[in-house]
């Protein structure tokens, strides 16, 4: 489903690109291989990640540490973004959308999250990448 709100379509390019780079972070967190995930973000102190639980981390070593707790708690884990709409804003561009992890844990639990999240992309240095991720666990 695409929603329209009067802005601008996407190039080609920068819609595949970011379809692309959503598609490596789905991959990488579903493999839990977190030399991936990272590779998906903007690697500086001022990358913001904003959890499920409302938790502000402030730079690509907070997050990292986030996603090694989290894979240091799980057996395996899927990630699939359910639907997704990318909006040009300026050269960066705004995402919205729904995912679902589905996660076994060590201790043998199975739980599926499913979160709304919001983030900004930006190319630097040749690549896009996240610079700002939001998420939302839904009920």
């Amino acid at each position: 489903m695409r929603i329209s709100y009067g802005f601008t379509p996407l190039n080609a390019d920068v819609a595949q690109a970011n379809q692309e780079l959503d598609q490596r972070f789905c991959d990488a967190m579903s493999n839990m291989d977190i030399v991936q995930a990272m590779t998906c973000v903007w690697d500086s102190p001022d990358f913001i990640f904003v959890g499920t639980d409302g938790t502000v981390i402030l730079g690509t070593e907070g997050f990292r540490q986030s996603i090694e707790t989290w894979f240091a708690q799980c057996e395996s884990m899927r990630l699939v973004i359910d639907e997704v709409h990318h909006v040009p804003v300026g050269d960066a561009v705004f995402a919205v959308g729904t995912a679902t992890y589905t996660l076994h844990g060590k201790d043998g639990s199975a739980k599926t999250l499913t979160e709304r999240w919001t983030d900004v992309r930006h190319k630097i240095d040749g690549r896009w990448v996240y610079v700002m991720d939001h998420a939302h666990a839904l009920p």
